[in-house]
């Protein structure tokens, strides 16, 4: 029998060692460094996920904020439109109570003038007949 190849025993040897250290050195840091990668890849989109549906619910809150707000703001408008109409309303009618004040006493003023000039008219309608009875007659009548 022939004694056995120590080069192949040698050569196993060597390739076991080669193979630890490329496991130890090399793989297991570079699966570490993957793995703490990954992990922080996974934490990130976790964190994510979070933080966007806090943001959309705070979308949500701020929506239906600014719906509540706009509904309020129409409510007041609408108010205050109601309130200016009436306001207007009642100015107008002021207005207009003030016109018909104006126009009776413009109206009473013109009756009084006229019954004024009217009176006058007659005194000196009296007058001027007197006047023309004297002249006619050739002598002064007595009032």
């Amino acid at each position: 029998m022939t004694p056995p190849n120590l080069s192949l025993l040698f050569v196993m040897v060597c390739f076991w060692a080669t193979l630890w250290l490329v496991q130890r050195f090399l793989i297991r840091p570079v699966g570490a460094v993957a793995d703490e990668r990954q992990r922080r890849l996974d934490d990130a989109q976790q964190e994510w996920a979070a933080k966007n549906e806090e943001h959309l619910v705070a979308v949500a809150r701020v929506e239906d904020e600014m719906r509540g707000a706009a509904k309020e703001a129409g409510g007041i408008r609408a108010e205050a439109r109601h309130k200016a109409m009436d306001e207007r309303q009642k100015a107008l009618a002021d207005a207009r109570a003030r016109a018909d004040e104006r126009l009776v006493d413009a109206l009473d003023g013109f009756e009084r003038e006229a019954e004024t000039a009217r009176n006058e008219l007659q005194r000196r309608a009296e007058d001027l007949a007197r006047l023309l009875a004297g002249r006619l007659l050739g002598r002064e009548l007595a009032s």
